[in-house]
């Protein structure tokens, strides 16, 4: 109730901050004085690489130029400096980047990646009306693998990186670090800020390990949204990832309650979580195809690929989802509803499946049997074909209904 009651305050405090005016220039550096897209001409203010002061991104005219501003990712920016290794809550840079509601952020360079290190804060505070989106810099809002996306650290316990600062995020630069959290309560105070009513459409670029670039020499596929040991202090609600070339979401431990949440026609894993997730996902719409020809799943899970018996154990909760096949050639075989791998467990109620039975048998789930002890599946209401039946077992049917995005310029499905 506590974070339900902060997130409303927050929409309506945002409510005064539609079209406040001010300088490209106390951000970042004017790009183009008159750049058209959406049949609007902006000033394009690109973000510096690094931002280690408090900065707001504001949805208004730009007061030198007598324009609208439109921001830019013209590579990977990053808020703070706590992702280099062996950083400590009380020596990192607690910078916050606030991003007004009705705000958009543009990729420039396939390259790019917004980035909220360890230590501080994004307050991006959109409304059902008036959304904060990310995507690149075309104007149709749609082709996956275009950019990036958006990367939140925290203090967190991650289950790979409990003896030291050893776990390098995906996708980004080699020299970018998670991990290092405690279960302590002062570790669990140090939030990442607020995402509220923010759209991710188009990321997932697959960075070339060997590009001589140096802010895209490690990793491959980048996330819609991925949370590096993100904690519940966290507010993270109302948001629409679409057309992302890997997974939509995916969590690397933390413990953070993620609600209101619609993954559509990614190419990978919608949802995806890692090395001890122990939060929640409350409220998700998902359209899942099967893009790439790749095994894509609705739910991918794992405790820690590395270590099964690695503690904490994901043991999170999925309350609320609504799964629908989208695709053409499901395959009973890959292309699983929930796939549980090794070293997790969770708690999944009120799910509804559909789409599925595409004319073969298409199974629901493939379970591993490996440090999995405590899944436990609620009302479900499923069209596919249930395979582990004795932990995959429902009570009753689910009445879980289907919502509409917020998010109104969301394109079909390609």
């Amino acid at each position: 109730m506590k974070k339900i009651l902060l997130a409303s305050a927050l929409t309506v405090a945002s409510a005064s901050a539609f079209a406040s005016d001010g300088y490209c220039t106390d951000v970042g550096t004017v790009a183009d004085y008159s750049y058209s897209w959406n049949g609007t001409n902006y000033v394009l203010c690109e973000l510096p690489a690094s931002i280690t002061t408090n900065v707001t991104l504001f949805n208004g005219i730009d007061v030198d130029e007598d324009a609208p501003v439109l921001w830019a990712l013209p590579g990977i920016v990053t808020v703070g400096d706590g992702y280099v290794q062996n950083t400590s809550y009380a020596a990192a840079n607690h910078s916050v980047l606030t991003i007004e509601a009705g705000v958009n952020v543009i990729a420039t360079a396939n390259n790019a990646a917004l980035v909220i290190a360890r230590g501080a804060k994004i307050n991006a505070v959109g409304t059902a009306s008036n959304p904060i989106v990310f995507s690149s810099a075309d104007e149709d809002f749609t082709g996956e693998g275009e950019w990036g996306g958006v990367i939140l650290s925290g203090y967190g316990v991650a289950n790979e990186c409990t003896s030291g600062d050893t776990c390098l995020m995906e996708g980004i630069s080699s020299n970018y670090y998670f991990g290092s959290g405690s279960s302590s309560k002062a570790a669990n105070e140090t939030g990442s800020g607020t995402m509220y009513y923010v759209a991710i459409t188009e990321g997932g670029t697959e960075i070339n390990v060997n590009d001589p670039d140096d802010v895209a020499n490690g990793g491959n596929e980048i996330n819609g949204l991925t949370l590096y040991g993100v904690t519940s202090s966290t507010i993270i609600s109302n948001i629409h990832v679409n057309e992302n070339l890997d997974d939509g979401i995916e969590f690397f431990g933390g413990d953070v309650d993620v609600s209101n949440l619609w993954l559509t026609c990614n190419g990978d894993d919608s949802v995806d979580w890692d090395y001890g997730f122990h939060g929640s996902i409350t409220n998700v719409y998902i359209e899942q195809g099967d893009k790439n020809g790749a095994a894509d799943h609705a739910f991918e899970l794992a405790g820690n690929p590395n270590n099964y018996a690695a503690t904490p154990l994901a043991t999170a909760a999925v309350e609320g989802a609504y799964v629908e096949f989208v695709g053409d050639n499901a395959d009973a075989d890959t292309d699983f509803v929930f796939k549980l791998k090794e070293g997790t467990d969770g708690y999944f109620n009120n799910i509804v499946v559909t789409g599925y039975n595409t004319g073969t048998t298409q199974n629901c789930d493939a379970i591993s049997s490996t440090n999995i002890s405590s899944a436990d599946f609620g009302t479900m209401s499923v069209d596919c074909s249930v395979v582990d039946a004795m932990t995959f077992s429902a009570t009753g049917p689910s009445s879980f209904t289907k919502a509409t995005t917020f998010w109104t310029a969301a394109p079909a499905c390609n």
